[in-house]
């Protein structure tokens, strides 16, 4: 038995527990994959996911907010162009055996000891018998350039992305795992990325995963980001008021925080009120002209007209802050 064997056999051991469920449908994957931290948002775990920080993850498992049932315009962008990615795959790979996990035939695959889950994109399986999965993404070109490629040319996937194709090689037990990035300009071109099984990498999303569900049990709510969480914070108290007053004359940071918004209101202020003369003298030196020509600028003053139209009713919360005297 050679070293690629023994290698075989430990991943089979160690994903002996690996749960394969069928997730046909949206609903019942939504509610399949609320149980677990996903291979999707691991990378939260380690502080390298863009859109999901530690508070957000902790908060959608805890129960404080809710993931949303409706499919927003990424997540129609990402199944759309999906089959032409798996199409593109196979006709790069016409010896592989190439199954798009997708439909009335889609599994879920979940690791129910430290309720891990993952849905791979694509399995493979190559003429030398062996197993890999395929993790697909939809990438703009103009964001192709600037995340993911190195300053050689090559692709080089966010971390991310790499801890979820890590995360779903070991549960499909897949002797490699790849990322194929398809990115949509004025030709459609699929670029395929090798993953490095690290399995310290692996170990650490394990750990990780293990101590986000103690700190579920134990109510240990990571600290929030209020530039990245803010939009989510403000969700929460986004309905009725209850009509109460609440005593902060106690609380220090609260004095902090107002203090800070006032001088940075003033800044402000005084930014806004510069702009406005600059902008009046500008609009002096055009006059009654459309545009100016100024060597390195474009000024134009055109006019602009509206259409009539109704705005439908509304309420919101609004925050309104001013000194008392």
């Amino acid at each position: 038995m050679d070293r690629a064997d023994h290698a075989r056999l430990s991943r089979r051991s160690d994903r002996a527990m690996i749960e394969r469920i069928p997730a046909a449908d949206r609903k019942t994957w939504l509610a399949l994959r609320s149980h677990d931290v996903t291979a999707s948002v691991a990378g939260a775990l380690l502080g390298v996911h863009p859109f999901v920080t530690p508070w957000a993850l902790y908060a959608l498992k805890a129960g404080i907010i809710t993931e949303d049932a409706e499919e927003n315009e990424a997540m129609q962008r990402g199944r759309l162009l999906e089959p032409v990615a798996v199409q593109l795959l196979r006709e790069q790979r016409p010896d592989w055996k190439i199954s798009h996990n997708t439909g009335k035939s889609q599994v879920y695959l979940r690791d129910p000891d430290i309720r891990l889950g993952a849905t791979p994109d694509v399995f493979v399986r190559t003429k030398k018998r062996e197993n890999g999965i395929v993790q697909l993404k939809s990438v703009e070109a103009s964001n192709f350039r600037k995340l993911w490629l190195t300053e050689d040319g090559e692709p080089d996937p966010p971390l991310w992305i790499y801890a979820q194709a890590i995360v779903e090689a070991h549960m499909t037990g897949a002797d490699f795992a790849m990322i194929g990035a398809l990115v949509v300009s004025h030709g459609i071109d699929l670029h395929l990325v090798d993953v490095p099984l690290h399995a310290g990498v692996l170990d650490r999303i394990k750990a990780e995963t293990a101590l986000f569900w103690k700190r579920i049990a134990e109510g240990d709510e990571p600290p929030r980001d209020y530039g990245a969480d803010g939009a989510l914070i403000a969700g929460l108290y986004a309905g009725q008021d209850n009509g109460r007053e609440i005593d902060l004359s106690g609380d220090n940071r609260i004095h902090e925080l107002l203090f800070e918004r006032a001088q940075r209101k003033a800044v402000l202020a005084a930014e806004a009120e510069a702009l406005e003369r600059i902008d009046y003298e500008i609009i002096d030196k055009i006059g009654d002209h459309e545009r100016a020509y100024v060597p390195g600028w474009r000024i134009s003053r055109q006019i602009v007209r509206r259409k009539a139209h109704w705005v439908d009713a509304s309420e919101f919360r609004a925050l309104r802050i001013s000194p008392a005297n």
